[in-house]
């Protein structure tokens, strides 16, 4: 028998947080899957401009067309729900390499502690911090409400409100070691 390799939960998380984030998500639940797959439905806000309701056949689809028009976002639009959209490992690995082109593109504006991105990611780093395994969680109304797998097998739930979650994004960034911008040269 193979060991269980564990999962990276704060970097597969976060992925899949850039990426739903770009859709002016309003709430949402993601599951995972018996093959490795996570399985995504919410409810995003559509743009005024594009009030005719379309059939969307990814969440990748609705990522790229949204990032087009991300900074152009009218705040008034009609909300969409979306369900069933799974999310392969593929997928993942993709939507982390966007990721990592627009944090490198960072416009220098503050991160936002419950962006949907730094909300799954610290809920991964919990659970990887934990040894926990991820079963599903729902982010509706600021609170998220996460399921996971504990060593003896069992679902545990917790809810997380947005002042739980900011401080747990804080103590995050702050264990975090420091960047190396310069190399230290010897010299003063």
């Amino acid at each position: 028998m193979k060991p269980k390799i564990r999962a990276n939960y704060q970097s597969i998380l976060r992925a899949i947080g850039q990426g739903i984030e770009k859709l002016n998500v309003e709430s949402f639940d993601l599951a995972s899957s018996d093959n490795q797959e996570y399985v995504v439905a919410g409810v995003y806000k559509e743009n005024q401009r594009s009030l005719k309701p379309q059939k969307k056949s990814s969440l990748l689809s609705l990522i790229i067309n949204k990032a087009d028009i991300d900074s152009k976002r009218n705040t008034e639009g009609t909300l969409f729900r979306f369900e069933g959209i799974r999310i392969s490992q593929s997928n993942i690995d993709l939507l982390d390499r966007a990721g990592k082109a627009s944090r490198w593109n960072w416009d220098g504006n503050p991160l936002n502690p419950l962006g949907i991105s730094q909300v799954l990611r610290i809920a991964g780093a919990y659970l990887d911090s934990k040894h926990l395994r991820f079963s599903r969680l729902s982010w509706h109304h600021q609170t998220l409400t996460l399921w996971h797998i504990n060593a003896g097998g069992s679902e545990v739930k917790e809810v997380l409100t947005s002042a739980n979650l900011y401080d747990q994004w804080v103590h995050h960034f702050k264990a975090r070691r420091p960047s190396r911008l310069l190399k230290p040269t010897g010299s003063y």
